[in-house]
């Protein structure tokens, strides 16, 4: 009698690891030999178990070669799902060939990969073996593997990618009804052109006068109110939210839908906090505040995270808001949408309620999701969405303004990164300044640092540490105070001292390319050395450290969410003493971690946030995503690694509004320039 297998992926892949042989007849042996290859991807072994135990489905009728084969290409195209693509492109000798060689597959085994090919794209056309046309199909077909316009899908890929194109095909080609451009004797277009007038011509006065849309901001309000999808792209500053705010100004004087039937939502808790309070800013700084205007300060939509606007459970772990159960909000504007993965995007698309309209704001430069898919990108790249009107870019920078000496370098370095472009000789190499030694920083515009020797790394740590220590003199007093915190928080002359200080925090960041390795510049290593630094300080100034492994005075990051608390992943914080009370008294300040929240802050003990909190001296840029700061520092590895790509250095520069610098060799800075990302994706294909 045989023994039973465990047909758990772990369970069956242990089984199988050992000499014997395991299941039936036929059926191929696990390929320990595997597993070194996958020491340095971005695979489990649980990818070499879901590739052996699809391949043993082929049984009796397929050879161990082709059965080798088949599980290379089976972990070649959880490869590049890893990395974000939703295909596997066969024929275009860049993705397959790219994946086989991190492999490091034999000539002979490539040839039977080929060979393989050949026999699955007879399998989805015609005639196969019965062991390959169990694996593969064609658009349609339930198989593991799906080739559709000679790429491979993992099945559920194909699925998900069709399904989101179908959604955003119909929103492409439908118009809003009542919108502009429709019947000339419309009231309701009437009621948009007035409004849009009105809107127009009394913009709110910023620091260098009235913030007046120009030509293509305005486009993008037009179109927003044109049809069901509006997609507007454009650099970091690019003025995405006075767009955002313009458009809620023309629906407030329309009344069409109404302001309790719109949601503004973004990807992050604190994109969604930025938002509300640019918002909040544009309106507070209109001169000539009319009843709509007014109407709108005191009503405007609330902002949160997709996950809080479709109201996901994770008990339950579902969105309460799906295809059955739509949204009530009529209009939807979503901000900072490149972080949208291809999931996210379906189950937004999904609980869209019928002739609803939905707004998407974002980079499409920027590094796109870190789950699979580059949605926004897709959408700009979008020949229907585009003929459709539905596609606005902006060019100009409103952040690092061009009429700066610093912010014009930043955004000449940004556009030659993007532009795959050494920015070293950017404007004859004048837009960077190249530092030798760590003495001759300025932290203007953008510098670039070379480390000759190991000192130098540590050396630069100092210097920024005492340039951020001198920027706010008064810093130990206010790290020093104890906030209290009475019932219903902290009230509001605690509120304005808070945001000094944690705005201060805000003003510069140290970012990295990853979070481990890296040859000590990945951002765990850069906050413990902070950290060891910061505890040193504060026993000179006499102030205790406790045995906490956040001390005050240290910048904090939600790493994981949290429905109950209202915190989500990437929430960045300061530790501070606060003395809570409550009904029964005042308690003793102990310290606590402080986030802003809607206007206000909110404070949590340390202990409740264990396990969901990091430090944020450095943060990787991938957490920095959606973020700005006034100063920037770039840590490169000391060798090229693979999240290392163009996007990331473009996404780390256009963080920053006045200063940049880079630290790290000019080789990997010009590797890093010259790798793209290249998610391989059908989308824009299925989008026309």
């Amino acid at each position: 009698m045989k023994t039973p297998i465990n047909w758990s992926p772990m369970g069956s892949g242990a089984q199988a690891m050992g000499p014997a042989k395991t299941g039936q007849a036929g059926a191929p042996d696990f390929p320990s030999d595997f597993m070194p290859r996958l020491k340095q991807l971005d695979l489990g072994i649980e990818a070499v178990f879901l590739a052996w135990e699809i391949t043993r489905l082929t049984g009796r009728e397929t050879g161990p070669k082709q059965q080798r084969a088949l599980m290379l290409l089976l972990l070649a195209a959880q490869l590049t799902s890893a990395e974000g693509s939703t295909r596997l492109p066969l024929s275009d000798g860049g993705h397959l060939d790219r994946a086989l060689d991190e492999f490091g597959v034999t000539a002979e085994e490539r040839a039977a990969i080929e060979s393989l090919l050949g026999e699955a794209r007879q399998a989805c056309s015609g005639p196969a073996s019965p062991g390959l046309a169990d694996i593969f199909g064609g658009p349609g077909d339930y198989r593991p593997l799906i080739i559709d316009h000679d790429c491979l899908y993992l099945q559920k890929l194909h699925v998900l990618e069709e399904r989101v194109g179908k959604k955003l095909r119909l929103l492409i080609d439908s118009k809003a009804a009542g919108a502009t451009g429709g019947p000339p004797d419309s009231k309701l277009d009437q009621a948009i052109e007035s409004a849009l007038i009105d809107v127009f011509e009394n913009p709110p006065a910023g620091p260098f006068g009235k913030i007046e849309l120009d030509s293509s901001q305005k486009q993008a309000v037009r179109n927003a109110l044109k049809g069901r999808i509006a997609i507007i792209s454009g650099r970091p500053g690019s003025g995405k939210t006075s767009i955002v705010t313009s458009l809620l100004r023309v629906l407030a004087r329309i009344g069409s839908p109404p302001l309790e039937s719109m949601a503004l939502a973004a990807p992050t808790g604190k994109a969604a906090d930025r938002m509300r309070q640019a918002i909040a800013n544009h309106l507070g700084a209109i001169s000539d505040c009319g009843e709509a205007d007014r109407r709108l300060a005191e009503s405007c939509p609330p902002s949160s995270t997709l996950h809080r606007l479709l109201r996901y459970s994770p008990g339950q772990d579902r969105f309460w808001h799906n295809e059955n159960n739509p949204l009530s909000e009529q209009f939807v504007i979503i901000d900072e949408s490149s972080m949208i993965d291809l999931a996210m995007m379906d189950r937004l698309l999904g609980a869209l309620q019928p002739g609803a309209r939905v707004v998407f704001l974002g980079d499409a430069d920027q590094l796109p999701s870190i789950d699979t898919g580059a949605v926004l990108r897709d959408l700009c790249h979008s020949g229907a969405a585009n003929k459709k009107g539905r596609v606005v870019v902006l060019q100009k920078s409103y952040r690092a303004r061009e009429e700066d000496s610093g912010g014009s370098k930043i955004l000449e370095v940004a556009a030659a990164i993007n532009a795959g472009r050494s920015p070293a000789n950017t404007a004859g190499g004048g837009a960077i300044a190249q530092r030798n030694q760590v003495s001759e920083l300025l932290f203007e515009g953008v510098e670039h640092l070379w480390p000759g020797d190991e000192a130098q790394m540590p050396a630069f740590f100092k210097k920024w540490r005492v340039r951020f220590q001198s920027m706010l003199p008064d810093l130990n007093n206010r790290l020093i105070h104890e906030y209290a915190s009475g019932p219903s928080g902290f009230d509001g002359k605690t509120v304005n001292a808070l945001r000094v200080i944690l705005d201060y925090y805000e003003r510069s960041r140290i970012l990295c390319v990853t979070r481990v390795t890296a040859g000590g510049t990945g951002s765990m290593a850069v906050n413990t050395w902070f950290h060891h630094q910061w505890s040193e300080d504060l026993q000179i100034a006499g102030m205790a450290t406790g045995t906490s492994p956040l001390m005050v005075g240290e910048p904090v990051l939600i790493t994981r969410n949290d429905y109950n608390l209202r915190l989500f992943n990437g929430d960045s914080g300061l530790v501070l003493m606060v003395k809570p009370s409550t009904e029964t008294g005042q308690r003793t300040a102990e310290p606590m971690a402080v986030f802003p929240r809607a206007g206000s802050f909110v404070a949590y003990p340390l202990e409740m946030l264990r396990g969901r909190l990091e430090l944020a001296w450095a943060t990787t840029v991938h957490k920095a995503q959606g973020s700005e700061y006034d100063n920037v520092a770039i840590l490169l590895p000391e060798v090229h690694v693979r999240p290392l790509t163009r996007e990331l250095l473009y996404t780390a520069v256009t963080r920053a509004k006045s200063s940049v610098v880079i630290v790290g060799s000019g080789e990997v800075l010009e590797s890093g320039v010259k790798r793209t990302m290249d998610r391989a994706s059908g989308l824009a294909d299925m989008l026309g």
